[in-house]
């Protein structure tokens, strides 16, 4: 396990402050500066700057909190399997709303096809919040779109995913054989949230046109992918997802992928896990499985 010095200043890099570490750890305010002090020396690296009342990390001290966090709980989960003899396995990962129903669904039917696990639990958020439970360790894994900063983390891609402008089939641009983004800006744009992957992929698709998403006559932002679908269904707007998502909707005529200029692309979806994480094995596993269910 770490040492006591990590230990503070893990718990200083979470509060931030001096004396609610103090308190936290059951040690007078003068030993935590003295542990963090020792670290720094031993280190060579300054790892916070203090100017009354702020407390802030430097950059490498970011990076360590960062590999301590996870560090710290790869180690419980470690210690559980050892404690538990390996029988009481529990795995948790997180899924974007846009991915759930289709991904989410294949990745815990493998689960329950190959392993023995005694609890598995499936998360579903946005792709920042995703992100955010691998870097703490809440969850093992995550599947994601999306752009994030790769080289903090390990990843494979899982396909490659158009992602497409759809109406309802009553909708007027549905009649359209060719359709401009100006055209659109007339209609109201329903999106999902910030911190989505889908909503930071259109955002930048659509600067790449000179456009921003408030130049629309009206923006509609919805959390829930299903709920957003139906509302497309209903004609309410114009949005843009994965086309796996649609898939049968277009099959069935109730959508229609609109022929827009520049306005299909394909973009990853990734398997993400914390970077040199101590189950990097078993992730690869999973991933390989997913993988040949989705190619």
């Amino acid at each position: 396990m770490i040492s006591q010095e990590y230990q503070t200043f893990l718990v200083l890099s979470q509060t931030l402050s001096y004396t609610k570490t103090a308190q936290q750890l059951f040690i007078s305010q003068p030993a935590v500066t003295q542990q963090i002090q020792r670290l720094e020396n031993s280190l060579n690296l300054k790892l916070v700057i203090y100017k009354r009342p702020n407390l802030t990390l430097t950059t490498a001290g970011k990076q360590l909190a960062a590999f301590l966090t996870r560090a710290h709980a790869q180690a419980i989960k470690v210690l559980s399997n050892l404690q538990n003899d390996n029988q009481k396995r529990e795995i948790s990962f997180g899924i974007t709303r846009s991915l759930g129903e289709v991904i989410g669904k294949k990745m815990i039917s493998i689960m329950l096809d190959k392993a023995d696990f005694t609890t598995i639990k499936c998360l579903a958020g946005n792709t920042a919040s995703i992100l955010s439970q691998i870097d703490n360790g809440t969850i093992d894994f995550g599947i994601v779109e999306g752009n994030f900063e790769k080289h903090n983390f390990s990843y494979h891609i899982i396909r490659n995913e158009p992602f497409v402008p759809i109406v309802s089939a009553t909708h007027p641009l549905a009649r359209k054989q060719r359709v401009t983004w100006n055209e659109l800006l007339s209609y109201p744009l329903i999106i999902r949230e910030e911190g989505s992957g889908s909503r930071e992929i259109l955002t930048s698709l659509a600067q790449k046109e000179n456009i921003s998403l408030t130049d629309f006559s009206q923006l509609l932002t919805i959390s829930e992918p299903t709920l957003l679908r139906l509302l497309v269904k209903d004609g309410a707007g114009v949005s843009f997802l994965y086309r796996i998502l649609v898939e049968n909707d277009l099959k069935k005529g109730v959508l229609k992928q609109l022929p827009l200029q520049r306005g299909v692309v394909e973009h990853e979806l990734y398997f993400v896990y914390a970077k040199e994480s101590f189950f990097a094995s078993d992730y690869e596993k999973w991933f390989h499985s997913l993988e040949q269910l989705n190619n």
